[in-house]
């Protein structure tokens, strides 16, 4: 098909060719020969003019042209796809098709199980990929079709679903000889923490929060980026962890943890699930978006 002189099937391997900067991968991306690729570059230098890739090494890096193409071609081919191919009427039972979920490991640990048990009944055909977060910014680009995260860290300018909250506990090790039944605020200070740290700056969760409202600062002696970690290393040490409730309830049962209210209130967590702007009239999409709701209001 062309458009004003321009086959479209050559924004296709475009983009593919700026995801990989590589003939031979962008090839396989799209099911296309080596042979075809390089016929496809070939023709897109022609059009716009400009050699669109320099080969450095094994990669070929864009031009400044290539650069400024890339997100408007990927809204193009995203738009394409939801809106005239994935608008269809949707039979989860006949349907074939893959969908790309990321969220983080305590996410996938108690809630997705659930969910795959009611594809295999409802939609046995659906297939998931699922990762852990990483870069935020795919689900912009359109390579992630649904990103369970925390509202706070929602991207703008993409809808999203509130689909759970999720409160906090305090745990520590059942022979930690300083912390008795409850935890009290002196205790929470002195203590040394076990803390998820998050973002660039690998900065402990609710350091920022806890100093802010309380003027001062947690002894946090281990840190890791690791969800499902804290419970595992507060065992054999005096140390503490504030972890989300679901977790601590969840390890309790093979880990010999106490579980204990914090002394302090930590505003809870909403749990959101968002998707790319363009993906609204997804029937697909939206059948899966409305089951994940379903069942996240069972956990």
């Amino acid at each position: 098909m062309r458009f004003k002189g321009l086959d479209l099937n050559l924004l296709v391997a475009l983009d593919a060719l700026i995801t990989e900067r590589n003939i031979t991968r962008a090839g396989e991306r799209i099911n296309m020969s080596q042979s075809g690729m390089s016929s496809a570059v070939s023709r897109l230098r022609q059009y716009f003019d400009d050699d669109l890739f320099v080969l450095v090494g094994r990669e070929l890096v864009p031009t400044s042209l290539a650069e400024t193409l890339e997100k408007p071609v990927r809204r193009i081919l995203i738009e394409m796809e939801n809106t005239i191919i994935n608008r269809q009427k949707f039979d989860p039972k006949s349907a074939d098709r893959s969908f790309n979920i990321s969220a983080s490991e305590l996410t996938t640990m108690v809630l997705m199980p659930k969910v795959i048990s009611r594809l295999a009944e409802e939609a046995p055909n659906i297939r998931l990929e699922l990762s852990t977060i990483g870069n935020i910014e795919l689900l912009d680009k359109g390579d992630i079709d649904l990103m369970i995260i925390p509202r706070q860290f929602t991207l703008e300018g993409h809808p999203y679903d509130e689909i759970y909250q999720e409160d906090y506990k305090c745990i520590c090790w059942q022979e930690n000889i300083s912390i008795g039944d409850k935890i009290t605020f002196e205790d929470y200070q002195s203590a040394g923490h076990v803390a998820v740290s998050y973002g660039k700056n690998h900065s402990p969760a609710f350091d920022g929060w806890f100093m802010s409202n309380y003027g001062i600062k947690r002894k946090v002696e281990i840190t890791t980026s690791n969800l499902l970690a804290p419970p595992l290393l507060v065992i054999g040490t005096q140390r503490i962890a504030t972890v989300h409730s679901r977790l601590a309830q969840f390890v309790s049962q093979s880990l010999p943890i106490k579980i204990m209210d914090p002394p302090i209130e930590i505003p809870a967590l909403m749990q959101t699930m968002q998707y790319h702007r363009s993906r609204e009239n997804d029937a697909g999409l939206n059948w899966l978006r409305q089951l994940i709701i379903d069942i996240a209001k069972t956990i």
